[in-house]
């Protein structure tokens, strides 16, 4: 079996990591297997490393650009009539646009489009709601073209269904390999040289995410006057980039807390850490299926999240609360305990990679 895997780009983040991952687990399998990306080095330098086959498409971009998804669409059947694969597995919006380049070409391979959460689509997605019913008809015609769409949490399939986007999809979780975490006491040193904090007798609230509309950190710190009424002795850390860090930076110091909340950067490798944590908060406005929540999962740590999409489906209720919903927020970190470790099986990456190899034998 011939498989290619393909994402918008190879920065950094969730998706990438799950087709790094996947493609490696494939490989172990026996898989030919093959991704392909635009722009990134992150993904092309953890490729090379293990030696597993990619290319470069040179119109494949986060675009909006209708040009330069013609030129990709054009680009990937060229390439699929030079090289024959039995399915191609598509991972972003705009590499979703390659399916149509996928069904034109000479091979016609099997098509899989895995929903790495639904973004505009979902529900709780508020911010230029005007364009959920233009990216509805342009996914209701791209998945026209896809064989069996994946879904990697059953609300977001339910959603999908409920919105009238598809009749059927798989759900298949996301996995990830075996993390190696610093222990509490190294873990809490790291963040002390980075933030020159004594972290010794305080509350270490952390989290790690893109600092963008979807994670709804605002809420986080928005909260935080009260979370020091509970806990005098708290403090957060937040980890990650993104568009909206200056907006934080300015909310953090308007509500004098430039001593409580800190917001880290550049910090590679940033899961390793997560024992630090005396509590790991995601207060996402949507979600799929969160990688570093999974990962919080297996450091064992206290979690509260906010009830959407897949959270739920990997942690209990109790570690839930009601999206911006402060009270609820506020009486659970009062009770929390570290989360129950019943369902960790469903996340580990011999399961993820198993249900996609039994996917593609389906065919």
């Amino acid at each position: 079996m011939k498989v290619l895997i393909t994402i918008t780009h190879g920065n950094i983040g969730g998706a990438t990591n799950f087709v790094f991952w996947l493609a490696k687990g494939l490989r172990k399998k026996g898989i030919n297997v093959k991704v392909g990306f635009g722009e990134g080095n992150y993904l092309k330098e953890k490729l090379e490393k293990e030696n597993i086959d990619y290319i470069n498409f040179k119109w494949l971009k986060r675009t909006r650009n209708p040009l330069f998804n013609i030129f990709f669409i054009s680009e990937i059947k060229k390439f699929l009539n030079q090289e024959k694969f039995d399915i191609v597995h598509f991972n972003s919006t705009n590499a979703l646009l390659g399916a149509i380049g996928a069904k034109l070409s000479k091979s016609k391979p099997k098509t899989i489009f895995t929903f790495h959460g639904l973004s505009i689509l979902d529900k709780n997605y508020k911010k230029q709601f005007y364009l959920k019913p233009i990216y509805w008809l342009i996914f209701k015609f791209l998945i026209t073209f896809i064989d069996t769409p994946v879904f990697i949490c059953r609300d977001n399939l339910k959603q999908a269904q409920k919105m009238k986007l598809i009749k059927n999809g798989a759900v298949i979780y996301n996995g990830i390999p075996k993390p190696n975490f610093f222990s509490k006491e190294q873990a809490k040193k790291f963040f002390e040289e980075k933030t020159g904090i004594n972290l010794e007798n305080k509350f270490l609230i952390g989290s790690i995410g893109r600092l963008d509309y979807s994670k709804n950190y605002e809420f986080l710190i928005k909260s935080f006057p009260e979370i020091l009424k509970i806990k005098e002795n708290g403090l957060a850390i937040i980890i990650g980039e993104g568009p909206e860090e200056n907006k934080l930076q300015k909310l953090i110091i308007s509500l004098n807390l430039k001593e409580k909340i800190y917001i880290l950067k550049g910090v590679y490798n940033a899961n390793q850490h997560l024992k630090a944590f005396d509590l790991f908060v995601l207060p996402s406005r949507y979600e799929g299926l969160s990688i570093t929540l999974i990962e919080a999962l297996f450091a064992q740590i206290p979690i509260l999240a906010s009830d959407v999409g897949g959270n739920k489906e990997i942690i209990k209720e109790e570690g839930t609360f009601k999206l911006n919903d402060k009270n609820d927020f506020l009486n659970k970190m009062k009770t929390i305990k570290t989360t129950s470790q019943i369902r960790l099986e469903n996340f580990r990456l011999e399961t993820m990679v198993n249900s996609y190899l039994d996917l593609y034998n389906n065919f």
